[in-house]
């Protein structure tokens, strides 16, 4: 038997609505031996129908196209543009679960709620409380009803619902929101997630289908509100949950919540474009990290794994089409067998991709394995110690941070560690140990990618031409991405040491003069990758991560900074 029966490959972005992409995703879960198809948009289930129950309340419809023979002029006139998207969108997404079926494949729908058509506004004034929208009003509960009502009605084939309620990044939210009224101020988020859940589970339950919850929250105490309304839902609904807290920070440990949500099946999720480590734009191989995640979530009862494979921003860019996915076939082949070798897990991505000649001999072969694992399999290490920072977040989202108030927020705050690893706590202080310690992690990152350009040298036999251009082009765009970190987080330190550690040392001098050399190289590097872009041609998220734009900023933000800390050391006499 498969260690997870549920293995679904997730599209979380406009690829959804590409048919192309989908059947080329459908011929990788059949041939992977994966289990579902997921489309995740926040607003999934609002795209395939039309909010009947604002034009028309109370009347009974064949399907969709019988809805918008009722209502077509009033769409026309409160939504001109949308009007015939919904019934088209519901057609498509018709035909693709007919693929699906063929093979045996489910098909998920995955959003964030509330959401809602923008007519919901203009019927419900009452919603709006002093500017702000109210997510307690009555009227929602009908609203989401209905919504789902619909969607099944239409779309009989969908499997069922996966939902987060707790995030920000629904529409409205008890988590989300800037109401005031005494009905906001008096309403526990638990009843919120409650009414909301049970709402949508009814209906779900009435059509047949399955809900699944997710615990996708951004700090420890939403987790903890959402997760008592979890343990109480019905017994049938399963939950959700990342592989982490928060989001997908490897360095993270593992989601508390796995094997606590009481009589209830459980899922995890995992990101294998690596929204959070590099983008593939600089590569990060997770077989390690997927086998030790995998293996602790089976121990604690998990029976089913999403997985992810692109981002909702950064639209036609996917795990498919950098080194990256390498991790889409890991975690095809752990979640079916957790012992299958990191040898065999190469080997059928290199054959899969057509990266082998043809006429390569076994041993040929072999000796391509052998140097893509040199070459990759120890990527994720180079960009631990880039991205993060102590094991703290140091990117936005795999971009470079543009001040060093940034780079903390994003540290301590917004990603916070020390959240879930209380050790983590001083991981970021300017105290000169830790500063030696973070310039050393960075250098380290550095030597390890520049390391890269001998592996890649020496091409293996087996391999093609294509790939080994490929390849050598991927590993040039990765040495320049980890230098652009490696200068962001000496500058950052060594400006926080210098502007704000005032404990004598004679290190200051030296950390002056290093600081000197890093704002200089960052305006170097912004120089060279301008010049990069003119003279190479690469996917638009290689140029978005070699951000030039961005060091030029984050030079001048800390310029300023040592500036007004020189101004302020002058004027006190120091």
């Amino acid at each position: 038997m498969p260690e997870f029966s549920t293995r679904f490959l997730e599209i979380h972005s406009d690829y959804a609505w590409d048919f192309d992409w989908v059947k080329k995703a459908l011929a990788f879960i059949r041939d992977h031996d994966l289990t579902g198809l997921v489309f995740h948009q926040n607003d999934v289930v609002d795209r395939v129908t039309y909010p009947s129950g604002l034009f028309a309340k109370g009347q009974s419809f064949a399907n969709i196209h019988d809805r918008y023979r009722a209502i077509h002029r009033d769409l026309y006139a409160y939504a001109a543009r949308e009007r015939g998207m919904a019934v088209l969108r519901r057609d498509y997404m018709k035909r693709v679960i007919e693929l699906a079926d063929r093979q045996g494949t489910q098909v998920w729908f995955e959003n964030k709620e509330l959401w809602f058509h923008d007519a919901m506004l203009e019927f419900n004034p009452q919603v709006f409380k002093n500017g702000a929208l109210c997510p307690n009003e009555p009227v929602w509960w009908d609203y989401i009803g209905t919504k789902y009502d619909d969607l099944f009605s239409d779309i009989g084939g969908i499997a069922g619902i996966i939902t987060a309620p707790a995030t920000r990044e629904s529409r409205l939210s008890i988590s989300g929101h800037r109401c005031r009224c005494e009905l906001c101020r008096s309403t526990p988020p638990e009843a919120w997630y409650g009414r909301l859940l049970t709402t949508m589970y009814e209906r779900i339950k009435a059509a047949g289908k399955t809900l699944v919850v997710r615990d996708f929250v951004f700090d420890l105490k939403t987790q903890t509100e959402i997760a008592t309304v979890m343990e109480e839902l019905p017994d049938d609904v399963i939950i959700c949950l990342k592989n982490t807290p928060h989001d997908y920070y490897p360095t993270f440990p593992n989601n508390p919540r796995i094997g606590k949500v009481g009589r209830h099946r459980q899922w995890i999720e995992y990101d294998v474009m690596a929204q959070y480590f590099g983008w593939g734009i600089g590569p990060s191989h997770m077989v390690d990290d997927m086998r030790a995640r995998f293996d602790y979530a089976e121990r604690h009862g998990v029976e089913g794994v999403l997985i992810r494979t692109d981002w909702e921003a950064l639209q036609n860019h996917t795990a498919f089409q950098t080194p990256n996915l390498l991790n889409l076939y890991a975690a095809s082949a752990l979640a079916v067998d957790r012992e299958t070798p990191k040898r065999k897990i190469y080997r059928d991505w290199l054959s899969g991709e057509g990266y082998l000649e043809a006429d390569a001999t076994e041993t040929e072969v072999e000796e391509a394995v052998d140097w893509a694992i040199a070459l990759w399999g120890d990527s994720w290490e180079i960009v631990r110690r880039a991205l993060y920072t102590n094991d703290c977040v140091f990117s936005d989202s795999s971009t470079y941070p543009v001040s060093l108030s940034h780079a903390w927020w994003l540290a301590e705050e917004k990603n916070s560690l020390r959240d879930w690893d209380p050790t983590k706590e001083h991981a970021m202080d300017a105290d000169e140990p830790n500063v030696h310690r973070i310039l050393a992690e960075k250098d380290e990152a550095l030597r390890r990618v520049e390391a890269l350009k001998d592996v890649v040298a020496r091409r293996p036999k087996a391999l093609t031409d294509a790939a080994h251009e490929d390849f050598r082009g991927r590993i040039e765009v990765f040495r320049r991405y980890i230098r652009g970190f490696r200068e962001i987080g000496h500058a950052c330190i060594l400006t926080k040491y210098v502007t704000e550690n005032t404990e004598p040392s004679p290190f200051r001098a030296e950390a002056r003069r290093m600081l000197d050399q890093r704002l200089e190289g960052l305006l170097d590097l912004a120089a060279e990758f301008r010049d990069f872009r003119k003279r190479s041609d690469h996917s638009y998220t290689t140029y978005i991560a070699l951000g030039s734009d961005r060091l030029e900023v984050l030079h001048d933000d800390l310029t300023r900074r040592l500036a007004a800390a020189n101004e302020s050391e002058s004027a006190s006499g120091i």
